[in-house]
């Protein structure tokens, strides 16, 4: 009796050994696969491969931009925007990604020559960005789409291409607001969202 008692024993013992070294084993294998839910300049950020983007790659700034070009708020905020864009991109230190939002139905053909225009132009296309939204402001859609005529391409993101890109982008970051312009501000890890033409909150979160 003694002898089965102590094997009775041990038996238990053992198995309790077991348990516990699965449930360690469980905890540490389920917090190493816990993702983060911050982003550093070096890993891939949800965005379609077909973006519009500017700056270096590796800038310790990411901003990533949903924009309309039939948008007047996104027009006036990128006037006020602008200078402080260029002088962060020239120092390095910003990454701009302009992600379409399309709004507006009858901007998606604008938008689809802008890419086009892009394939051509490559850091250019911020100059021509930048005058369409002028145009855009001055002299309508009309003007604006005169000065796209002449980038045409067969490859171009489709209405489809769009709206599951900005979809997949929103589910990403969990923004469950969305507008234009909105813009995602990445930087030291922290992500920030600004929905609608605050600039000064922009402007403070990319000066900090």
């Amino acid at each position: 009796m003694y002898r089965v008692a102590v094997m009775r024993s041990w038996g238990i013992l053992a198995v309790a050994i077991v348990v516990f070294a699965s449930i360690v084993t469980a905890v540490v294998y389920t917090k190493l696969l816990t993702p983060t839910p911050t982003y550093t300049p070096s890993q891939g950020l949800p965005i379609p491969a077909w973006v519009i983007s500017f700056g270096a790659p590796t800038a310790p700034i990411t901003l990533i931009e949903l924009y309309d070009l039939h948008c007047l708020y996104c027009a006036m905020a990128h006037e006020q925007l602008d200078p402080l864009y260029r002088q962060l991109m020239a120092e390095g230190k910003l990454r701009l990604v302009f992600v379409d939002l399309i709004v507006h139905p009858e901007a998606v053909v604008a938008h689809q020559h802008l890419h086009c225009a892009y394939k051509q132009l490559g850091n250019r296309t911020y100059d021509l960005l930048t005058e369409l939204y002028k145009v855009f402001q001055k002299g309508g859609a009309e003007k604006q789409l005169e000065l796209l005529q002449r980038y045409k391409c067969a490859d171009a993101p489709t209405k489809n291409d769009f709206d599951s890109g900005v979809k997949a982008l929103l589910n990403a970051f969990s923004i469950r607001q969305e507008g234009t312009p909105t813009f995602i501000v990445i930087k030291n890890g922290t992500i920030n969202v600004v929905v609608g033409a605050d600039v000064a909150k922009v402007v403070s979160l990319l000066s900090q």
